[in-house]
């Protein structure tokens, strides 16, 4: 097991009480879809302010949203994980992998983003995606931050769904006083919101006293996420 170093300070070493949370944006089969191969995220699908792409330097890029995703945990301590940017192979067992792809959601529909919902976090290996090729049929010639926030964002969401969190409507929501952040967990975002900073803000509990335990592999446990809003013309 790797010696990870906390983005929140400190160094951890391998150990049984942190979640470990794989970003891999090389492709791959996801348990949620065992059947499709995923193929990896085409950054230079994304275009930014000036010209260029988020694949001029795809390296600084990935390690960024790693960073970005991290922070928004290292906000949030009663919920402790590592994340890596990777192949999941490289893990062993029990790390959780969110492939970031350019597929279209294989079921169909509007999701930029889905989860498996673990209520209680009772699992250290579930899944997540983001739909590269959904997500860049809404956006735009972004600036480089905003294509950080827009990755960060819709990763740690759907990293929220495995750690136990659901969807917060906008009537729930609650009111911390921090208006320069969006609720991470908020049910359909729009991308003027993902590309803002966001956090964990509603004291929403990961176990909640209602939830049923299921087979996590059943299509009912997946949560996906669709933005409020439509094509910008791509």
């Amino acid at each position: 097991m790797p010696l990870f170093v906390s983005d929140c300070g400190g160094a951890s070493a391998g150990s049984d009480d942190y979640d470990i949370v794989v970003l891999d944006w090389t492709g791959g089969v996801n348990p949620i879809y065992p059947t499709t191969y995923l193929e990896g995220v085409d950054l230079a699908a994304f275009e930014t302010e000036g010209g260029g792409t988020l694949a001029d330097d795809f390296e600084a890029f990935e390690e960024d949203v790693r960073a970005r995703v991290a922070g928004i945990y290292c906000e949030t301590p009663d919920l402790p994980v590592r994340i890596v940017n990777g192949e999941d192979d490289d893990y062993g067992f029990d790390t959780t992998v969110i492939h970031i792809t350019q597929e279209l959601p294989p079921k169909g529909g509007t999701d930029v983003g889905e989860g498996e919902y673990d209520p209680c976090n009772l699992q250290r290996d579930n899944a997540a995606i983001l739909f590269g090729e959904r997500l860049w049929s809404l956006g735009d010639a972004y600036t480089y931050d905003e294509w950080v926030n827009v990755f960060a964002n819709i990763t740690a969401h759907e990293v929220g769904h495995t750690l136990g969190f659901g969807h917060i409507s906008r009537a729930d929501r609650s009111d911390t006083g921090r208006s320069i952040y969006i609720e991470l967990m908020l049910s359909g975002h729009t991308m003027s919101e993902l590309r803002t900073p966001q956090r964990f803000l509603a004291d929403d509990s990961n176990c909640p006293d209602d939830s049923t335990t299921l087979s996590k592999r059943v299509r009912a446990e997946e949560v996906g996420c669709s933005t409020g809003v439509e094509s910008h013309g791509h």
